[in-house]
């Protein structure tokens, strides 16, 4: 599964820092303390999100299982495990997750290692602060075509089209930036009142029970069961979340 650029920017403003629903985080792996700290500084105060920083691959690894990262900024010389198993394990666990190593080792023989680790960029020591910020807003703000796919139902973000075991429903636009919302976020839960400011931001007293209608119809279209969602999950009490399965 991808995680996607999506081309409403207001829209995409609001998912990144939306009232305390902060769905994107970056992680920064470095043994390099000071240095570490100095990139999520300037991460922090650029792109206002939430920045979480490791020393080595043991901690970082460990938190991978709670949560999902957008980007890791990977030094690729730690003191447990190197940087490039780190990263095919990140791959493995979380393959939407953009890798971006950092590194003193230049030569053709490590950066070759690198990419093949499943990294998708590699930045060299030392490295200017704009430029790193730079690389990963790239990663952030792709405006390339990409796809979630999660095996029987596929989103095509820029065609806004939906297909079900390969055959294409048809959402209508409150329908398909619901599901977006909750599918590039998968595993996140948004309660009502969000997905209304997300989805319907120019409308004005709207109830939030318009989210359980047009999530009730959306079921319908994209789940085998709609009794009993695959995709589209309750929190009872709080809202709706997206599964992959």
């Amino acid at each position: 599964m991808k995680l996607l650029y999506i081309h409403q920017h207001h829209l995409l403003q609001d998912i990144i820092t939306s009232g305390g629903v902060c769905v994107w985080r970056i992680a920064v792996v470095d043994d390099e303390e000071k240095l570490a700290e100095m990139v999520a500084d300037r991460l922090r105060k650029d792109l206002k999100v939430p920045v979480d920083v490791f020393y080595n691959s043991t901690d970082f690894l460990e938190k991978l299982h709670r949560e999902d990262y957008r980007l890791v900024i990977l030094d690729v010389v730690l003191p447990d495990m190197d940087g490039y198993e780190t990263c095919k394990i990140v791959k493995e666990r979380k393959p939407a997750t953009y890798v971006i190593l950092l590194t003193v080792l230049s030569d053709d023989e490590s950066v070759i290692e690198g990419f093949e680790s499943g990294a998708d960029d590699y930045v060299s020591k030392p490295f200017s602060m704009d430029v790193l910020l730079a690389r990963v807003k790239r990663f952030l703000f792709r405006k390339k075509e990409e796809v979630l796919d999660f095996g029987d139902l596929r989103i095509e973000v820029s065609s806004r089209r939906v297909f079900v075991e390969g055959k294409e429903v048809n959402l209508s636009k409150k329908e398909f930036d619901l599901l977006l919302i909750l599918a590039m976020n998968e595993g996140a839960v948004f309660t009502r009142e969000k997905l209304l400011d997300l989805v319907w931001p120019e409308e004005v007293d709207v109830s939030p029970r318009v989210v359980d209608t047009t999530v009730k119809r959306l079921r319908k279209k994209i789940e085998k069961d709609p009794n009993t969602p695959k995709h589209v999950k309750t929190v009872w009490g709080v809202g709706y979340k997206f599964v992959k399965e």
